[in-house]
């Protein structure tokens, strides 16, 4: 049965991975794999044993974790149960052959190649530490894929939920966090290597079953057998019971999606008779408590923003605090840039009554502001006054990018819409949305230099030594974020009176017609290997300069709360920070406009080629005059 179904997925993966798809395992696998690296190298390090044996347990723990997780992300697994359904096989025997096909992956033998740090560790215990090593590395990669089933299975019954939108907009927040807060792990080790963990701790982390193949070497290499068997026996065991109970649950699934009841008539009667803009808002402010895609968004922004804020406090730092409303605001703006690709076709019950389109983008936008502007600015207080400091700065970055957020937001969602599938369809997976990174990163930049003007006339009052000037940076993010919300709302709406019909099509023709139409229009595809790579790096440098390498120093040095960690400037001399910070400032401002030339160049030569298409095309059609 294993046989089969291995053979099977090896077909269907041979047959789907293709395109951005193969892009994504690529990147993938090449990143686990460096994570892999690292997982083997703290098996070399030369702390004590008992802390690399600690720190090998919390490795692990973390890799079975992610294992757990993976599936709110990866989407269904290609081999399904229920797609087996009719078939006259066990559960037990269907779980077993499924496992099988399981093992089948990148992400399985990045793991295993991971997981072989234990013997790495163990060859410093000697020859029986190793020959245990073995069967517990299988043990704890049979384990980790097991729980990677089962937490499939949870989260599939979660699939389409309110509650399971939640629990994935959380762990998406908390990833996110994690990975551009690299740093700290580090910093961490660095710390551990010279104290070792406490021993409630080491204790704690060690019971856990993914740790056990580590207390099983550790025990064979001082000799103590009965802790070599006992572990691996219990290890064995546990695998076992997850096999069973996988088995048990194989079934269909049983949660399905909940019935949320609508509004009474009288109520949806009083709404409509205020005008469309008022039907169009509570409808808007009703979808984002119900629908699971956009619970998603609701949750991520302020989750992220909070833990962002929350981890400089390890070094006793306040300085991020200020801005957690703007970046909540920020990332509000980022994660709803696709508001009508969201909701797929219902697109054609506003452009079924001609000149309802402003009512339309009005009534989203109040929506949104109504979800994250008390909630940005709540915030915003609540971190500066905690803080003590920065009120014109966090004030001026708030406003403006809440209004120019509730502009930019439907304009790019008219824009740069990106089809998925309808909500009725949707998965629990982000990645069965549609590709939204690059409608992210234009809101994002979109937003933030909407915010520009504001925190100029803040950064104009403290150069100047001018207080009330800072403070006007508050009225001046209000204005702006009026003049964004009211101008760019307006410009959305007649762009969606011209592209509704167009808009419709690329969500009913979904990612196929996106594919065609992107091979044939994109710029980024259609200009050379050399000036691709010429814009990915300028972008990637202007990231690294502008933003760790210039703002977040020089929030530092404005708050008078500076730790170093990685920022180049702070390690400098006194009178060579400053200079540095704006020559960081600028060679990343350099390097974004760098990239903006390229894609301009390219953008126009392209323009041009398909002008040229077109008449061709034209002159071909024209029908030959005879006589």
């Amino acid at each position: 049965m294993a046989g089969v179904l291995i053979r099977m997925k090896l077909a269907v993966l041979r047959h789907t991975i293709a395109g951005p798809r193969a892009t994504w395992m690529l990147t993938g696998g090449l990143a686990g794999l460096a994570i892999a690296a690292g997982t083997i190298a703290l098996a070399t390090t030369d702390a004590a044993a008992g802390t690399v044996a600690d720190l090998l347990a919390v490795t692990f723990t973390i890799w079975a974790l992610g294992w757990m997780l993976g599936p709110a992300f990866g989407g269904d697994p290609v081999l399904r149960a229920e797609q087996f359904a009719l078939e006259p096989v066990p559960r037990t025997r269907l779980a077993i052959g499924l496992l099988g096909a399981a093992f089948v992956g990148v992400t399985t033998v990045v793991t295993l190649i991971a997981f072989t740090a234990l013997v790495v560790y163990a060859a410093r215990l000697g020859a029986a530490a190793v020959v245990v090593s073995i069967p517990a590395v299988l043990l704890q990669l049979t384990l980790v894929v097991l729980l990677s089933r089962l937490a499939a299975r949870f989260f599939g019954a979660l699939a389409r939920s309110r509650t399971g939108a939640a629990v994935t907009a959380v762990i998406t927040a908390t990833m996110m966090v994690l990975s551009q807060s690299g740093w700290v792990v580090f910093i961490a080790l660095d710390v551990v290597l010279q104290t070792g963990f406490s021993r409630a701790f080491s204790l704690t982390v060690r019971a856990l079953p993914s740790s056990w193949g580590v207390v099983a070497v550790e025990a064979a290499g001082r000799g103590d057998w009965l802790w070599v068997v006992g572990p691996l026996v219990a290890l064995a065991v546990l695998v076992v019971l997850l096999v069973v109970l996988w088995g048990r649950v194989l079934g269909p699934q049983r949660l399905a999606r909940p019935v949320v009841r609508g509004s009474t008539a009288e109520s949806a009667a009083r709404w409509a008779d205020r005008g469309p803009v008022a039907a169009v808002y509570v409808k808007e402010v009703r979808t984002w408590l119900r629908d699971p895609l956009r619970v998603q968004g609701l949750l991520v922004a302020p989750v992220f923003a909070i833990l962002s804020g929350l981890l400089p406090l390890m070094f006793d730092s306040t300085g991020f605090l200020p801005f957690v409303g703007a970046i909540t605001a920020l990332l509000a703006a980022t994660t709803s840039a696709n508001l009508y690709g969201q909701d797929g076709t219902a697109l054609w019950l506003t452009l079924m009554v001609p000149g309802t389109e402003l009512a339309d983008v009005r009534g989203r936008q109040l929506a949104w502001l109504t979800w994250f502007g008390p909630l940005s600015l709540v915030l915003t207080v609540v971190g500066t006054a905690i803080h003590g400091d920065l009120w014109p700065w966090a004030l001026a970055a708030t406003t403006a990018i809440l209004g120019g957020g509730a502009g930019l937001v439907l304009l790019v969602a008219v824009d740069q819409l990106v089809p998925g599938p309808d909500p009725h369809r949707a998965k629990n997976s982000p990645l069965e949305h549609g590709d939204v990174t690059g409608q992210g990163f234009v809101a994002l930049f979109l937003v933030f230099a909407a915010a520009t003007p504001a925190l100029s006339v803040v950064l104009a009052g403290e150069l100047l030594d001018l207080p009330l000037l800072s403070w006007a940076g508050g009225p001046a993010g209000v204005l702006t974020g009026l003049v964004a919300y009211w101008v760019l709302g307006g410009v959305a709406a007649k762009r969606l009176v011209a592209r509704g019909p167009e808009l419709l099509y690329l969500m009913r023709a979904g990612k196929e017609h996106e594919a065609a139409l992107s091979a044939e229009t994109s710029v980024i595809k259609a200009m050379p290997r050399h000036r691709r790579g010429l814009l990915w790096t300028s972008f990637f440098i202007g990231c690294l300069a502008t933003f760790p390498q210039g703002l977040v120093p020089l929030g530092m040095k404005l708050s008078g709360e500076i730790e170093r960690v990685w920022f180049l400037a702070l390690y400098l001399p006194e009178g060579l920070q400053w200079p540095v910070i704006a020559l960081m400032l600028l060679l990343g401002l350099s390097a974004f406009g760098l990239a903006g030339w390229v894609y301009l160049v390219e953008s126009r030569k392209l323009k041009a080629r398909l002008e040229r298409k077109a008449r061709e095309r034209e002159r071909i059609a024209e029908p030959v005059s005879v006589g």
